[in-house]
């Protein structure tokens, strides 16, 4: 095991300067958050681990309309709300 020792100084500049970082971050991320969960699109693995399905079990609801789905070059997607809505009904 390798350690590495730096001033305290040191430590305390890199930790404030990740911490002003991570502020910038958040406050750039912000505005476009509601907008990304709204509009978010999941594939299959994403919905059948959502809702803790098989991919068999999946085209069954494609199948029956309980969730549609819209595909794209011979891939399905799904709208988060919509998969979010019918995990609701399930409970």
């Amino acid at each position: 095991m390798e350690f590495i020792l730096i001033e305290k100084n040191a430590y305390e500049a890199l930790n404030k300067e990740i911490v002003e970082l991570n502020k910038l971050l958040s406050e750039l991320v912000a505005p476009y958050q509601s907008i990304y969960s709204k509009n978010r699109w999941l594939d299959n693995q994403e919905v059948c681990q959502l809702l803790n399905i098989s991919k068999r079990s999946l085209q069954n609801y494609k199948q029956k309309g309980l969730l549609p789905c819209t595909c794209i070059s011979r891939k399905n997607y799904f709208k988060y709300n919509d998969v979010i809505a019918l995990l609701q009904s399930k409970s």
